[in-house]
């Protein structure tokens, strides 16, 4: 018996991201529940903006050494694919925000809007890639629930907002230290 392995794009299908379910502190794959999903039990691929958004801004950016705290133990996270499969010459940059960095920053306006540039900038690949024209990340502190509420707009080239949504960025820590 001969196995032959073409991969999908060789043989002229489109292939999308599975969608990624984001609860407010983690990510899955979500599971069709609906035949017209592509088979129940299957994983869905219906909203790759939204599973972009959502790997762009919570995948851990790895820091620059001078970004570090003692309390990182040296750890400068990032993600294991932009190790070994990185093409800066086609334009290629590492992937995820550095959202990390202000877990366990003073939470006030400042920080809010560092915040808030930060997701500007981890979104950049969505323009980069022409899936976006502008990209709008708008900070709303609340110091007494311990958060920062980021209300993210993603725009089209004709200027209508092709994506919003408004994410929970926790600031007491929700691994029980």
């Amino acid at each position: 018996m001969q196995l032959t392995i073409t991969p999908l794009a060789d043989a002229g299908a489109e292939v999308l991201p599975p969608d990624i379910v984001w609860n407010g502190t983690s990510g899955d794959f979500a599971i069709s529940t609906d035949p017209a999903e592509g088979g129940v039990g299957g994983l869905v691929a219906a909203h790759p903006l939204t599973t972009a958004l959502i790997m762009l801004l919570f995948t851990d950016g790895k820091a620059d050494a001078w970004e570090l705290l003692p309390e990182h133990g040296g750890d400068a996270r990032g993600w294991i694919g932009d190790s070994f499969d990185l093409d800066t010459a086609r334009g290629e940059a590492a992937l995820g925000s550095k959202l990390w960095l202000y877990r366990r920053s003073i939470l006030n306006d400042r920080t809010g809007t560092q915040m808030a540039n930060e997701c500007v900038r981890a979104l950049q690949p969505l323009i980069d890639e022409g899936a976006a024209a502008k990209i709008v990340a708008t900070p709303t502190v609340d110091q007494v629930g311990g958060r920062v509420l980021m209300q993210i707009g993603v725009y089209g080239r004709d200027g209508t907002v092709t994506y919003s949504a408004e994410f929970d960025m926790l600031w007491r820590r929700t691994d029980g230290v």
